[in-house]
C-alpha cells in the first residue's frame, strides 16, 4: 500500500513538472521583438509646441532610455533597422493642488508632455505602428520661484514619455 502511494506521488510531480514545462514553454526571456529588428534610428523630435529647445532634450531621452532598455540598439540612421520619428504636440502645466491656506494659492502643478510617434521598418518602410500619441507628465511642488520649479520638472517628465515612448515600442509585438 506505502508503495502504491509512493508512486502515485512520484507520478503527481512527474505530471506537475511535465505539466509546468510544457506551460512555460510559450513564454521567451528577453525581447520579443522579431529577430530581423535589433537597431533603431531616432531623428530629432519636431517641435509643434511654443516650449523652445525642447525637442532636442526629448529626444536624447529617448534615445537614453532605448540603451537602458537594451531591446533596440540606437544607431545611425545607416545601420539602423528601424526609425523611430516624433512629434511634440503638447507641452502643459495643471493644477493639481492647492495650499490649505487660500484657494487661489497653487501647492502643486502637473507637467504633461505629449508625442506623437511613428516607428517603421527601416529597410521595407513598412509601418510597425502609425501616429500613436503618447504622454508623459512629472508632478512638482512650488517651493519658491515658479519657473525654476517647472523647469527642475522637466528632465523628470521627458523621462516618463521616453519610457512610455520606448515600453510602447517593444511592446507591440
Amino acid at each position: 500500500m506505502k508503495t502504491f502511494k509512493k508512486s502515485i506521488r512520484s507520478g503527481s510531480v512527474i505530471l506537475s513538472l511535465i505539466f509546468l514545462a510544457l506551460g512555460c514553454g510559450a513564454y521567451k526571456l528577453g525581447t520579443t521583438l522579431p529577430d530581423n529588428l535589433q537597431t533603431v534610428y531616432v531623428p530629432t523630435f519636431e517641435n509643434k509646441t511654443y516650449q523652445p529647445g525642447i525637442e532636442v532634450d526629448i529626444t536624447n531621452a529617448v534615445i537614453t532610455r532605448f540603451r537602458q532598455d537594451g531591446n533596440l540598439q540606437p544607431v545611425s540612421k545607416d545601420e539602423a533597422d528601424t526609425v523611430l520619428s516624433g512629434e511634440i504636440t503638447n507641452w502643459e502645466r495643471r493644477v493639481m493642488g492647492y495650499t490649505g491656506d487660500d484657494d487661489n494659492e497653487v501647492e502643486e502643478y502637473r507637467l504633461y508632455v505629449t508625442a506623437i510617434i511613428t516607428f517603421r521598418s527601416r529597410s521595407t518602410g513598412k509601418l510597425l505602428t502609425a501616429r500613436e500619441k503618447i504622454r508623459g507628465y512629472a508632478d512638482y511642488f512650488v517651493e519658491g520661484d515658479l519657473a525654476e520649479d517647472e523647469k527642475a520638472a522637466e528632465p523628470d517628465a521627458y523621462k516618463d514619455l521616453a519610457r512610455k515612448i520606448v515600453d510602447y515600442v517593444v511592446s507591440i509585438w
